[in-house]
């Protein structure tokens, strides 16, 4: 795991590069270019309002709904774009893999940086419906508020050790992607994204905390929406996922390192 991270510390200055390069030419030939980050979660954000205000109402212990469930969509689309980019990475890149001398470990890192880049172009959005929420008294916003940057933090550095993991197993095994798309949609379901984890039953809760994802939707959820702090024991869990995936995902990423040249 050192070496894999250690080798994508020092190819940061190419990560960014590339990053860059791939989302140039994601908006190339477009209008509004770059502002499709923001229109995107803004037409989102616009919909869910209509939709969950006024057609569906939700239950009381999780309104305002609309900004309760798009904290975490944006939240879980980073994390789902990003895996499913990774599965796609070498198998996009493999020609500059084998022409140029680039360590393969930059490739899911430029996954990972692209889809965090819109994420970013995102939270203005989710600020300023937090501010109005907060204005209108319908969100408790406080100081608990400044959590959301170390939970998005762990969240990253997991999704940076699954990227390395599906990436390096998906040069060998061609159906990654599709599998990963039928798993990513149990695991959304599966996790507190589009429900509270308070409303679960008590006899789930246990099954609930064993999903990696848990804590980091929950933290999220209590830092923008709640207002209160996450406990330690949350903490934890978010710190040894992180920790842990990128334990596996470098191990798994060093031990098929040589063969991913030829293979892509």
């Amino acid at each position: 795991m050192k070496e894999t991270l250690a080798r994508l510390w020092r190819a940061r200055a190419l990560v960014a590069n590339l990053a860059r390069r791939d989302l140039r030419a994601r908006y190339r030939g477009s209008v509004l270019g770059y502002f499709w980050s923001i229109l995107n979660p803004l037409l989102l954000l616009a919909i869910y309002s209509v939709v969950f205000t006024a057609v569906f109402a939700p239950r009381a212990e999780v309104r305002p709904y609309p900004l309760f469930l798009f904290g975490g969509v944006l939240a879980w689309n980073f994390l789902s774009a990003s895996i499913l980019d990774a599965a796609e990475t070498f198998k996009n890149n493999g020609a500059l893999l084998r022409k140029a001398v680039v360590s393969p470990e930059v490739f899911p890192g430029v996954s990972v940086l692209s889809q965090a880049f819109h994420f970013f172009w995102a939270l203005p959005v989710l600020a300023a419906a937090t501010l109005y929420c907060r204005l209108a008294g319908s969100v408790r916003l406080g100081w608990a508020a400044l959590q959301f940057a170390p939970v998005m933090l762990l969240l990253g550095a997991a999704v940076l050790g699954a990227a390395l993991l599906v990436s390096a197993v998906s040069v060998h095994f061609q159906d990654m992607r599709n599998l990963l798309q039928n798993v990513l949609t149990f695991w959304f379901f599966a996790s507190p994204v589009i429900y509270s984890a308070d409303g679960v039953p008590p006899k789930l809760r246990f099954w609930l905390r064993l999903n990696p994802a848990s804590a980091y939707f929950g933290g999220i959820h209590d830092s923008i929406f709640a207002g209160r702090w996450i406990p330690p024991a949350g903490w934890g869990a978010m710190a040894a996922v992180a920790l842990l995936s990128l334990a596996i995902g470098g191990a798994v990423f060093s031990r098929l390192r040589d063969s991913i040249a030829e293979e892509a």
